[in-house]
């Protein structure tokens, strides 16, 4: 009588020698690395995903918030999401897609231009400002 688990023939396996506690220990600690991985990528999107939240609801990043500024309109009224979320994917696309260069050119025209605004805040229409002088 056959064991529906077991092959029926020979299986290209046979013959070769058992993983050893220590190769099969190494391969637990991959799978768990792998696990980890992916454990700490969806914690990712969850803080990505909540830090876009935070810019939309109030024009801040967490970074923006806990320094005390705040992105506006150029003539100080305050942003709608739909412009802020325009401005925060101009600016990453543009830094992504010149590996970098844009923010050090961002960085280069905030600190030549006497307005103090980017090259992101140019095509926005924004500018940074602390919180204590933005108008309630």
């Amino acid at each position: 009588m056959s064991d529906e688990l077991e092959p029926s023939q020979p299986g290209p396996y046979l013959g070769v020698t058992s993983a050893g506690p220590f190769r099969r220990l190494t391969a637990h600690l991959i799978d768990g690395l792998f696990g980890l991985l992916v454990f700490m990528f969806w914690w990712f999107i969850f803080v990505y995903l909540a830090c876009w939240l935070f810019l939309l609801a109030w024009g801040q990043t967490p970074g923006k918030f806990l320094t005390g500024l705040v992105a506006v309109r150029s003539d100080g009224t305050p942003f709608g999401w739909g412009r802020m979320f325009v401005r925060e994917i101009f600016q990453r696309l543009f830094w992504s897609v010149s590996l970098g260069f844009g923010a050090i050119l961002d960085a280069g025209v905030l600190m030549l231009s006497g307005d103090r605004r980017s090259v992101t805040d140019r095509v926005a229409g924004s500018t940074i400002v602390r919180v204590s002088a933005v108008r309630s």
